[in-house]
């Protein structure tokens, strides 16, 4: 029986306590790199993983022969730029150790069988074709940034260090070593052959594990300035810049340039139509191209083609792979610099957005606080004349009318002197909470100094304002303060007022006390209308 944890390797029944904190630790680092998995590969099951091994094993093959046929030809063994490396790269950084099986034996079967070495000196080559990439896509996942790997400059940093150097760095030392040992390699000729190893696979990785890498969805493409919606012109004129550059630089290696034409360092002006392809779609169309244009470039040149073959230039290879330097460099550089400023440009404005919104909020909260009643939590004396004058304006405009009612609390003086003003207060919180129930939504309550109060009431004639202010001094009766109240129960004194045409709130406010005062002296306890 094993125990089993999703993501991570089985415990084997016959480990014991001892090995049991190496075996947990080789369980975390198995499982931690479920992360580095692109959403398609995640969850998958052994099945998948299986396919994907022989798939690997299957392309590596087909692009060894292809890539050994074409430089034998020419006199090039094995290659002087190797394919199969910048597929292995890729395939260390989409399924890590999940997928070295393939490159392992996709890398054995090319040496065996096209480059007919012995089946020992294969099986040592392709271990360290194998280790490699997966060695520098460790490297290349701690060192990248969180937001992706060509999208910021420490990005590409870690591309070059891990993907390209450490990778090409241990499988040329393992295959040095191997041909040292099995295959009867000179001592004097390490050096040259390790060298030239390191540079094979190098340029290959730097030549074809990029557009790959971007195509699988290993990293997401750094979005481009042009990007979205593009109208159909300049739609075309990318796709036409792009087809344009491919089609030059296949008519520039398909033949011997005449003495007379520009010399060949004219070439590294493709890296023109590159950066343009890069910020205006995106960085995998750009070196999807460039991917193109390497291949175009190192089959003319050994083809004794192009402009690297002129009487003036010394080593034809080492031209066409500086122009695959620089402009790989240039388009991943220059894409991953405007991609960290317009992510700082995002970032600053979203903080911006932040600011506004709770400077905003907090100017609304003072402008609750400067406009309701501390006590009651209902508008203040300023906060109702300011809502109360717009709406009463709105229904003059619109030809609705208007009613206003104002209250006053009868003998409060007498609650103040029975209970204090602590008394008091708990009697005003109790009246505010009594009246809203009765109020409709978008009533205006508010306390206008004291123990008065006013309610101003839109779309509502003089009987139906006046039925508001009896269902109000009703409510008032219920209030029940956690003392005796000195008259039994709480009342209060009403007037109400109907607005008329050109009014202000004000004088309607003031037909309104005056009818309230009216109450007071009728006896208190009663509604009064304004006449």
């Amino acid at each position: 029986m094993s125990i089993t944890i999703p993501g991570a390797l089985p415990l084997p029944p016959e480990t014991d306590s001892a090995g049991l904190p190496v075996w947990r630790a080789l369980q975390r680092i198995a499982a931690s790199q479920d992360n580095w998995l692109p959403g398609w590969c995640q969850g998958r099951s052994a099945l998948f993983w299986l396919g994907g091994n022989l798939t690997v094993a299957l392309v590596y093959l087909a692009l060894g022969w292809a890539v050994g046929r074409f430089f034998a030809a020419f006199g090039l063994f094995p290659a002087p730029i190797w394919l199969p490396a910048g597929l292995a790269a890729t395939m260390a950084m989409l399924g890590g150790w999940r997928l070295v099986p393939g490159i392992f034996l996709g890398s054995f079967i090319v040496n065996a069988w096209v480059f007919a070495a012995a089946p020992q000196v294969a099986a040592a080559i392709s271990i360290g074709n194998a280790l490699g990439p997966l060695a520098g896509a460790m490297l290349t996942r701690w060192l990248r940034p969180a937001s992706g790997l060509f999208t910021r400059f420490r990005g590409v940093v870690a591309f070059i260090l891990g993907a390209v150097l450490l990778h090409a760095a241990i499988t040329a030392t393992i295959g040095t070593l191997s041909l040292l040992a099995l295959g009867g390699l000179p001592a004097e000729s390490a050096g040259s052959v390790w060298a030239s190893w390191l540079l094979c696979d190098a340029g290959g990785t730097f030549y074809f594990a990029p557009s790959l890498a971007l195509w699988l969805g290993v990293e997401r493409t750094p979005e481009s300035p042009g990007g979205g919606a593009r109208r159909p012109h300049a739609a075309l004129l990318d796709g036409g810049v792009w087809i344009g550059t491919a089609g030059l630089a296949a008519l520039v290696f398909s033949f011997h340039l005449p003495p007379g034409l520009p010399s060949a360092q004219l070439v590294f002006l493709l890296a023109v139509p590159l950066s343009w392809i890069a910020l205006r779609i995106s960085l995998r169309a750009a070196y999807t191209l460039l991917t193109l244009i390497c291949i175009i470039a190192s089959a003319g040149t050994v083809a004794g083609l192009g402009p690297f073959q002129g009487a003036g230039v010394t080593n034809p290879m080492q031209s066409a792979s500086m122009l695959v330097v620089l402009c790989a460099m240039n388009i991943l550089t220059l894409l991953a610099l405007v991609s960290e400023r317009r992510e700082a440009e995002w970032a600053l404005a979203e903080v911006n957005r932040t600011l506004e919104y709770r400077v905003s909020e907090r100017t609304e909260q003072l402008r609750r606080q400067a406009e309701t009643d501390g006590l009651t939590e209902i508008s203040n004396r300023r906060g109702f004349m300011l809502q109360a004058e717009a709406a009463l304006h709105a229904c003059q405009v619109e030809g609705l009318t208007f009613g206003l009612v104002t209250f006053d609390l009868d003998h409060f003086k007498t609650i103040n002197d029975h209970a204090g003003h602590a008394g008091g207060d708990e009697v005003l919180r109790l009246v505010a909470r009594n009246c809203l129930p009765v109020l409709r939504r978008g009533d205006l309550f508010g306390r206008l100094g004291g123990e008065e109060f006013a309610i101003a009431l839109a779309n509502m004639d003089r009987s139906a304002t006046r039925a508001v202010a009896e269902r109000l001094r009703q409510a008032l009766r219920s209030v029940r303060p956690g003392f005796p109240l000195p008259s039994g129960a709480v009342t209060a004194s009403f007037g109400i007022a109907a607005g008329r045409p050109g009014e202000t709130l004000s004088q309607l406010l003031s037909r309104a006390d005056d009818a309230l005062y009216s109450a007071k002296r009728a006896g208190r306890d009663q509604v009064q209308e304004a006449a």
